[in-house]
């Protein structure tokens, strides 16, 4: 069964196609994250899955359930993490994660461990008491993950989740997603604009521009479809005079080079027919080669390609349907 799967999904706010006939299918277990800059489509893709908007074109099954039909047991099995997290400031953390546990019916004699539990994973327990209102930002954001994650739901949407954590505390919110889609087979669907952080969580990416999926795959199976740029890079105990020349000479094209690190980066087009040869060339011209590497595209690289930045980009906003 697919986590979440979509045939067409589509959402008009009067004329304007927020989302634009999606198709997306999500393995459980998967980390999987929606990229794209704003207005493009991700937080109005998972308010439709998660019921807050009604698709005008399409639909979608998420654990299985129909969102049409479904949506209060979908509600029940889910956990989602917004844009801008609210917590009830007057409460108290350990205040808000009780009400929230109720709301999702929780059994009460499981709220107490599993609160401790989860302040642990997520070092809150100095705050657990302290009123909402009065943590910090990356805190509140904290608290707003440990929410969402709080009834063990076997899919989480998150949008965002690391937005104004400290390095510390968003290599714990990592963390711990890695292991609950491990250990758990717990499923993240996550919104973000942090493509290093995309590259190093997900199995999977999607890129999706004026509501369009433009592109999905691995990290690794995006940075192969630019495979034509890769750099590869020379490196030589010494430095020989006509070491440019020798890549001229065989018009192969130099994007770096550094005499005093003894390295010359270049594109080549066929990396498994031309490497070898061009080794044995080296070789042949008595150049003391020590190392060679090949650097794929980096993500960042393929999606600035993929998608438009130019011009103002849209709004994403919850204006009523026509």
């Amino acid at each position: 069964m697919l986590a979440v799967e979509t045939k067409n999904l589509t959402k008009m706010f009067h004329k304007l196609k927020a989302v634009d006939e999606l198709n997306l299918e999500i393995k459980e277990a998967e980390i999987y994250s929606l990229l794209g800059p704003n207005g493009a489509g991700k937080t109005t893709t998972v308010r439709m899955l998660t019921g807050l908007l009604r698709p005008t074109i399409g639909g979608a099954t998420v654990l299985g359930l129909d969102i049409s039909k479904n949506l209060q047991e979908i509600r029940s099995r889910v956990g989602h993490l917004t844009e801008t997290p609210a917590l009830y400031e007057r409460l108290t953390v350990r205040q808000n994660l009780d009400f929230f546990a109720k709301l999702y019916k929780v059994p009460e004699i499981e709220i107490k461990p599993r609160i401790e539990e989860i302040v642990d994973l997520f070092e809150l327990p100095e705050k657990l008491d302290e009123p909402a209102g009065t943590l910090s930002k990356g805190m509140k954001q904290k608290v707003a993950i440990a929410r969402a994650m709080f009834h063990k739901p076997e899919l989480i949407f998150l949008d965002e989740p690391t937005a104004s954590l400290s390095p510390e505390s968003a290599k714990i919110v990592r963390e711990q997603i890695v292991k609950l889609a491990k250990k758990e087979k717990r499923t993240f669907f996550i919104c973000t604009h942090n493509l290093f952080e995309a590259e190093r969580l997900s199995s999977r990416v999607g890129i999706i521009n004026h509501g369009r999926l433009v592109a999905q795959g691995s990290p690794l199976e995006l940075r192969e479809m630019r495979k034509d740029e890769t750099v590869t890079i020379f490196r030589f105990s010494t430095w020989e005079i006509n070491t440019k020349e020798f890549f001229e000479d065989m018009k192969i094209e130099i994007v770096d080079q550094n005499q005093d690190q003894k390295y010359v980066s270049v594109i080549i087009k066929d990396i498994e027919k031309q490497t070898p040869s061009i080794i044995n060339s080296l070789a042949k011209n008595n150049f003391q080669l020590v190392e060679v590497k090949h650097e794929f595209p980096t993500l960042e690289r393929i999606y600035l390609e993929l998608v438009e930045l130019e011009g103002v980009p849209r709004e994403e906003n919850s204006m009523e349907e026509n």
